[in-house]
């Protein structure tokens, strides 16, 4: 009876130990400020380990870019945020862009002018797809004749990681805008116009609280077609 006794009480230590292995996930700290949860596949002393995410997402970081690594029990908060690609609790961005409108199609003799987006907005809803905004406008200048564009224009954001620190992203927008002509005292807006914009680009983490931002675009406003590359800064939101 002692045996049995003595057998029974084994197996249930063994049973919640075990139970309590399986609630406890792995947080990696690294020292760009970013926490990341999940599972350590593969460990590889003072060079390198794998960290497997909810989603399935396998990760490889550097011993010199990790702060520490601790185990914490499975709270809901972060079954909510685990798997989040090097962001944590950040999911969303919000900064501004410049760079270069190259005209194309029937505009294509404006020659090459400025676009700025004052405003470049992105969140995750889930850890790959999320909403996205833009307020803009480009500007042209061709015999003294100032040609100019704006919008506002919301839509679909797309996310991927392709490395701890760099998301790869798709955004497919929709809104409003209008053209404008300007020379001398003379100044000239059209209707507003249906417009869209269609952008691949890279997010790139540098901190917690900071992404830098590289975009190609393809954008359309009435007869006004451009490609666009621009380079900008972000501040990562919760």
């Amino acid at each position: 009876m002692r045996k049995l006794n003595l057998l029974i009480l084994t197996l249930f230590v063994s049973v919640i130990a075990f139970s309590q292995q399986n609630n406890l996930i792995d947080v990696v700290y690294l020292k760009n400020g970013s926490i990341l949860r999940g599972i350590i596949i593969e460990q590889v002393p003072n060079e390198q380990i794998k960290l497997q995410t909810s989603d399935g997402s396998v990760f490889v970081y550097q011993t010199d870019e990790i702060e520490k690594i601790v185990r914490e029990p499975v709270s809901t908060r972060n079954r909510r945020v685990e798997g989040l690609n090097d962001t944590g609790s950040r999911r969303g961005f919000i900064g501004l862009s410049l760079g270069a409108a190259i005209p194309v199609g029937d505009v294509s003799d404006l020659g090459v002018g400025a676009t700025l987006s004052l405003v470049d907005f992105g969140y995750l809803f889930h850890p790959n797809v999320g909403i996205a905004g833009k307020w803009f406008g480009s500007g042209h200048t061709v015999d003294d004749v100032s040609y100019g564009i704006g919008g506002l224009m919301f839509g679909v954001l797309a996310s991927t990681p392709i490395s701890p620190k760099v998301n790869f992203e798709a955004k497919g927008l929709l809104g409003f805008g209008v053209l404008t002509a300007s020379y001398g005292s003379e100044f000239e807006s059209s209707d507003t116009y249906l417009g869209y914009d269609f952008s691949v680009g890279l997010r790139i983490n540098t901190s917690d609280k900071i992404s830098l931002l590289t975009n190609l675009d393809y954008m359309g406003i009435s007869d006004y077609q451009s490609v666009n590359i621009t380079f900008g800064v972000a501040y990562r939101l919760r």
